[in-house]
């Protein structure tokens, strides 16, 4: 089948130090046919300090002209930007997403809201020493995934299952506790002609997914990417196979690619 990988990230992301042109290679070793480059453009660090609000565009596009013409005709490359907390300036968003060459955007969540003084969630998780400290920051999250969602500056919402990645593994925790708030996020991204992505962190996380696709498909959700979340060497296409296997159980036919941030679509085989 058609294989995309639409969540990579390259050098210009603070926490990768690959060229696209590595990413590239790396995902057609994996098999993978189309890769849309995601870096990161946060709103806000880890420590919950503002950061710019206007996106250089410059180093993305040097970078992906010359991958894009150096991979023609064996990796389809497309462009993209993960979009950290976007709802703290959603007109700073909408201008900074008007490029022409731009394919494709992931609304995502990193940091907590600005009630929780905006500490990255990655960081808040590490420190949780109790199961409520835990509830709390997924309180959090779903509050701010709300507000995420009514904005405008995303064609997917981003790795909803975000903070699963980093609590405690020994709470057992699931956003089931949200799942009716959780189902009115994915009627407002339906109803809205958006979606959401079906996200592997490095193939870390697959089977983690299936409560959330369940619900996406069962309000009637189809507009699907999948994305590995790649950084580093190797990690393109990272659990694609079972990834793949869990979409086609829960009746998904098609992965959505995009042109101009309209979507098109690649059936699951």
């Amino acid at each position: 089948m058609y294989l995309p990988d639409y969540h990579l990230h390259t050098v210009c992301s603070p926490d990768s130090d690959l060229t696209l042109h590595q990413q590239a290679r790396f995902a057609q070793a994996a098999g993978v046919r189309e890769v849309c480059v995601t870096d990161h453009w946060n709103l806000v660090d880890q420590q919950g300090r503002p950061q710019p609000h206007t996106l250089d565009w410059g180093p993305s596009l040097r970078q992906f002209r010359r991958a894009r013409s150096r991979w023609a005709g064996k990796v389809e490359l497309r462009l993209g930007v993960e979009v950290g907390n976007g709802n703290l300036d959603p007109d700073a968003v909408e201008a900074a997403l008007a490029l022409p060459e731009l394919d494709f955007v992931i609304g995502s969540l990193h940091s907590q809201s600005q009630t929780a003084d905006g500490l990255g969630i990655y960081t808040a998780a590490h420190r949780c020493a109790s199961q409520e400290a835990c509830m709390a920051v997924l309180e959090d999250y779903v509050t701010d995934l709300e507000d995420l969602a009514r904005t405008s500056g995303y064609d997917v919402l981003g790795h909803i299952i975000y903070p699963l990645r980093y609590l405690p593994p020994q709470y057992g925790l699931t956003l089931l506790p949200w799942r009716d708030r959780l189902a009115e996020v994915l009627r407002h991204v339906i109803a809205t002609g958006r979606g959401i992505e079906f996200n592997t962190s490095q193939g870390a996380t697959v089977e983690q997914w299936t409560g959330v696709l369940t619900l996406y498909r069962d309000l009637g959700g189809e507009i699907l990417t999948l994305g590995s979340d790649a950084h580093h060497a190797g990690q393109a296409g990272a659990a694609f196979p079972q990834a793949l296997d869990l979409i086609r159980s829960l009746g998904f036919s098609w992965l959505a690619l995009y042109r101009g941030r309209t979507p098109v679509f690649a059936r699951v085989e």
